[in-house]
This record gives structure tokens, sequence and C-alpha cells, in this order.
């Protein structure tokens, strides 16, 4: 990573498009907080701590080590997303 800012929003703004993909509404940060919790609420927190750091990463007041913890947690929601890839509210086979 070598502008670690950059690569924690462009995670953001990936895991918001694969959210929108499976149906989700991505309208606001606090509704998709509601959503994800019917079906991903194992890695929401996951989501909270990575958005958390990217609000800040805006103004500078994160360290690259708060950065990395992002693209970890991002990873863990993006992963619990590709593989329920149901649209919420489906049942599961």
């Amino acid at each position: 990573m070598d502008r670690p800012q950059e690569a924690v929003g462009e995670a953001d703004q990936l895991v918001t498009r694969l959210m929108k993909d499976r149906g989700y509404p991505t309208e606001g940060y606090e509704q998709q907080v509601k959503d994800l919790s019917v079906e991903h609420g194992r890695t929401l927190e996951h989501y909270r701590a990575a958005h958390e750091v990217n609000a800040r990463a805006g103004g500078q007041q994160t360290t690259t080590e708060e950065l990395r913890g992002a693209m970890v947690h991002y990873r863990a929601l993006f992963d619990d997303l590709l593989t329920n890839g149901d649209r919420p509210g489906q049942q599961h086979a």
C-alpha cells in the first residue's frame, strides 16, 4: 500500500458497491449498519471499526497501523458479503 489513506477510502467504496450489488440500500452509513446487522452481524464490528478509521483518515488523524487495521476490517466484511451472496432476506439452501 503506497498510499494507505487512499487505499482505505477505496476499500470503503468497494464494500459499498458490493453491498449495492447484493441488494442492500446504500444511502448512508447508519442505514448500512442497520441492514448489515440482519445477516452479517458477526462482521458488523469490522465495518464499524473500518468506517471510523476511514472517517478520520481524511484529516490525517490516523496512524499507518490504524489504516492497516481498517483494511483488515474491510476485508473481513468483504469476504463475508462474498460468501453470503444472497440478497437480503433470502433464505440459504
